[in-house]
């Protein structure tokens, strides 16, 4: 049996060894706490997902062994790819054609359509005596200028070497429907017909009755013998079948290297002679 005494010695001995031992206890699990704070920290700073999570220290602290909610974690957008832009610019000067021209055409004087046309105008004789009257008709549809026929027609007519010269005449160009004498440029075809009864062929040109025919064809091209002058051939042709109306027949070369007579039928070649367009050099 112990005493009272002894027995509160005893007791406060228990209680001293028990609360020495509570202490160390309590000392521990404080240490415990803070090393496990400690580490969950570096986890969540070494983690790379650390940011987006719910802190595991604070659950611990909170003492609930709930999962942390996870955030989901943006994947970045990649980035774009630049689309290649459309520019249009004007260039310095044109690019060069790849097609060619097409080549003028040829002018026609060779489809007919049968119908003439008169050239307006008119053109004063250079005399008053002996006045001839005449004028200038072109078929429809030659390519030709009508004013710039008449004009050579007059200035041949008029001219100091022509049939004026030696002959009681002055020409002068109306185109008025009562004109002496008709001087008509008409395709290859009209003028066959223009011609009739004489038979020029498609080729040559004539005279009948009150109409001096020209073939267009041979104004536009001439003869080869006229060697490329076009200019002379024409004053040939109006000279040679005025002559017709004035009277005058065909002539030929009596002459070699001499200028063929104007009447001499030279669209039909020269004999010999030397092309000639003048009356007063050669008539007949």
């Amino acid at each position: 049996m112990t005493t009272g005494r002894t027995g509160q010695q005893a007791d406060a001995r228990v209680r001293k060894r028990g609360g020495r031992h509570s202490r160390k206890k309590s000392h521990k699990a404080q240490w415990f706490s803070v090393t496990a704070l400690a580490v969950l920290g570096t986890v969540v700073v070494m983690h790379p997902d650390a940011a987006g999570r719910r802190s595991l220290a604070a659950e611990v602290i909170a003492g609930t062994n709930a999962p942390a909610a996870s955030t989901p974690v943006a994947t970045p957008a990649p980035a774009p790819i630049a689309t290649p832009t459309q520019k249009f610019t004007t260039p310095l000067r044109p690019a060069p054609s790849l097609t060619r021209k097409p080549k003028s055409s040829k002018p026609n004087v060779t489809v007919s359509t049968g119908r003439l046309a008169v050239v307006p105008g008119f053109a004063k004789a250079s005399g008053v005596k002996d006045k001839l009257t005449y004028r200038v008709e072109i078929e429809q549809g030659v390519s030709l200028n009508g004013p710039a026929v008449a004009a050579i027609i007059h200035q041949t007519l008029t001219d100091p070497r022509g049939w004026q010269a030696i002959h009681p005449v002055n020409f002068e160009r109306t185109d008025k429907v009562d004109a002496d004498l008709r001087i008509i440029l008409a395709t290859p075809t009209l003028t066959d017909k223009l011609c009739l009864p004489l038979d020029t062929g498609g080729e040559v040109s004539c005279r009948v009755d009150d109409r001096a025919v020209l073939n267009a064809k041979r104004w536009l091209y001439a003869v080869p013998a006229y060697g490329g002058n076009v200019a002379l051939y024409r004053n040939y042709l109006v000279n040679h079948e005025v002559g017709h109306a004035l009277g005058h027949g065909h002539s030929t070369c009596t002459q070699a290297k001499t200028p063929a007579p104007v009447m001499m039928q030279q669209t039909m070649g020269l004999g010999g002679c030397l092309p000639n367009a003048w009356p007063t050099i050669k008539a007949t």
